[in-house]
C-alpha cells in the first residue's frame, strides 16, 4: 500500500519547514507554504541558492503574522496588519507580480544576516501571481507549482548511489510518499491522497540548493547529492530531474497515513546515463588568495582567485541571470574574452570562448561580456 508519510509546509522560501500531522490542500499550495519570501529592495527574490544559511531560519505561523527566529537566537515578529499596503512589484524567476512589503524595523533587521539589504514580503490575501503553464492557476512563492511530491524509495535508491549522506530534507518536499517503488512517481498522472486529487504534470529539475544541509546551511564541497542525481537522472536539455511538481483537482484536508491511489499512468521520461564530474580542482585550496582584475562589459571590478566569477559579480552588485547555481542549467553562460579561469567542472567550459560564471574562478586578470 502506498501512503502519505510526511507533510511539509516551508512559510518563509529557502527557510526551514514544518512538518505536519495534516494540513489543507488549496489550489495555490499547503497553507502557509511559500507565503513569505525575502527580496531584494527592488523585489528579486532571494534563495538559499545565494545564501546558504537560510534554510538555518526557523519560521513560526500566528494566528495574525509570522514568528521568525535567526540562527544566532535572535527572533522577530511580524504581523499581517503592519505590511505596508501598497502592492510593490515582486519577482520570482522572471515571473513578475505584486506582494507587500513588510516594516522598515522587521527589513533591518533581517539585512542584519545578509551582505546586502533585504526585505521581507508577504503574498496578501490576494493572490497577483499564476502559475506559468495554468494561467488560472494561483501561486505562491514557490518556484513555479504549488506542490511537490517526493517519494521516499527514490531518496533511498539515490543513497545508495550517492556517496555522502542525504536528508529527504534536502529537496523541500510538500508531500512525501512511502510504499512505491523507486521513481514509480515518474509514471504517475494522477493520484488520489485522501480525498483530494493532484495532477503530476512534470518532473522537478533540481538546482544546488539540493547540496544544501539543513543542520548547517552549507553546500557540501563536492555538490553531493546533486552531482550524483547527474549521472542518471539528467534529460536530452540537460536538466537533472527528481520529484514531482504537482497541481490539484479539488480542495481538501490531507493527513498522514492517507492512502495515496493511482489513477492514471503515463510514459516515464527518458534519462540519459553521464559520467560523473570531476569535483573541485585539489590546488583551488592551497592557492594564496590574490586580488585581480575583473572587467565586464567594459567596466573594472576588483577580483580574487577564490571565488566564482557569478558570485564576484553579483557582490558588485550586477544581475546576472542564473538557475541552478551548479553548472547543469547554462543561465549565466558569458563570454571569456580574455584571460585564465580556472573551471569547477569540465562542463563548465562551453564553446566558442563562453564559460559558466557559477562555476569558474579567475586565474588571472579577465575580461567578460555576456556576447
Amino acid at each position: 500500500m502506498i501512503t502519505l508519510s510526511r507533510i511539509y509546509t516551508h512559510p518563509v522560501k529557502s527557510m526551514r519547514g514544518i512538518r505536519l500531522s495534516h494540513a489543507f490542500a488549496d489550489i495555490s499550495g499547503l497553507t502557509f507554504d511559500r507565503n513569505f519570501m525575502v527580496t531584494t529592495l527592488e523585489g528579486k527574490f532571494i534563495t538559499a541558492r545565494k545564501y546558504p544559511q537560510m534554510l538555518l531560519f526557523t519560521p513560526a505561523m500566528l494566528n495574525n503574522g509570522l514568528y521568525l527566529r535567526a540562527p544566532n537566537g535572535e527572533s522577530a515578529t511580524v504581523l499581517y496588519q503592519d505590511f505596508d499596503q501598497n502592492q510593490s512589484p515582486t519577482e520570482v524567476w522572471g515571473n513578475h507580480f505584486h506582494a507587500l512589503i513588510a516594516p522598515a524595523a522587521v527589513n533591518t533587521w533581517l539585512s542584519s544576516f545578509f551582505d546586502e539589504p533585504v526585505q521581507l514580503r508577504w503574498l496578501s490575501p490576494q493572490l497577483s501571481r499564476r502559475v506559468k503553464t495554468f494561467s488560472d492557476i494561483p501561486l505562491s512563492f514557490a518556484d513555479g507549482y504549488p506542490f511537490l511530491l517526493i517519494n521516499e524509495s527514490s531518496v533511498q535508491e539515490l543513497q545508495r548511489h550517492c556517496p555522502a549522506s542525504i536528508k529527504l530534507e534536502q529537496f523541500r518536499g510538500n508531500l512525501i510518499i512511502t510504499g512505491a517503488k523507486p521513481f514509480e512517481e515518474d509514471t504517475w498522472k494522477k493520484i488520489q491522497i485522501g480525498d483530494v486529487t493532484f495532477i503530476l504534470d512534470r518532473p522537478c529539475s533540481r538546482c544546488i540548493l539540493t547540496t544544501v544541509s539543513p543542520e548547517k546551511g552549507i553546500k557540501h564541497p563536492n555538490s553531493e547529492p546533486l552531482a550524483t542525481l547527474q549521472t542518471f537522472r539528467t534529460d536530452e536539455h540537460g536538466n537533472v530531474d527528481f520529484g514531482q511538481n504537482v497541481i490539484i483537482q479539488n480542495t481538501g484536508v490531507i493527513r498522514v497515513g492517507d492512502t495515496v491511489t493511482i489513477l492514471e499512468t503515463k510514459p516515464a521520461k527518458h534519462y540519459i546515463s553521464q559520467e560523473r564530474e570531476t569535483p573541485l580542482p585539489e590546488e583551488l585550496s592551497k592557492l594564496k588568495a590574490t586580488k585581480l582584475s575583473l572587467v565586464f562589459e567594459g567596466t573594472e571590478y576588483e577580483g580574487d582567485n577564490q571565488n566564482v566569477i557569478l558570485e564576484q559579480l553579483e557582490s558588485h552588485g550586477l544581475s546576472i541571470p542564473y538557475s541552478c547555481r551548479a553548472g547543469i542549467c547554462g543561465c549565466c553562460k558569458i563570454r571569456l574574452i580574455e584571460g585564465e579561469i580556472t573551471p569547477l567542472k569540465q562542463s563548465a567550459i562551453k564553446d566558442n570562448g563562453y564559460i559558466l560564471a557559477c562555476s569558474c574562478i579567475p586565474k588571472s586578470a579577465i575580461k567578460l561580456a555576456f556576447n
